[in-house]
């Protein structure tokens, strides 16, 4: 019986796996976080916060203004935004198969 779980198991995250894989390939992945708005905060500031390492900041904020219905440049304090993340395919696959692998651990057990 416990052979047949992690047969089952596995297949189902080899299966899954290469599912996400496929549908995660695409050029662009974003991942969106939601932060507060806090007093001497800046449009600016934020999307340099959040931006990659080679990412221009202007893409950012205009990733951050697309995504919260913003016209301008002004915040609040106390506001929500949602700030989307941009990610590599690599960093992706590599936390899916990070939790698959964890879930296999889990299932042996």
């Amino acid at each position: 019986m416990k052979k047949f779980l992690v047969a089952f198991v596995l297949g189902a995250m080899l299966s899954g796996g290469f599912t996400y894989m496929t549908v995660s390939a695409s050029a662009e992945i974003f991942e969106k976080q939601v932060i507060t708005v806090h007093t001497g905060d800046t449009l600016w500031d934020i999307a340099a916060e959040w931006s990659g390492k080679d990412e221009d900041v202007r893409e950012m904020i205009l990733r951050i203004q697309k995504e919260n219905n913003l016209t301008g440049s002004s915040l609040a304090v106390g506001q929500r935004l949602v700030i989307p993340v941009r990610r590599t395919v690599t960093e992706v696959v590599a936390e899916q198969n990070e939790r698959n692998a964890h879930a296999a651990q889990l299932a042996v057990r």
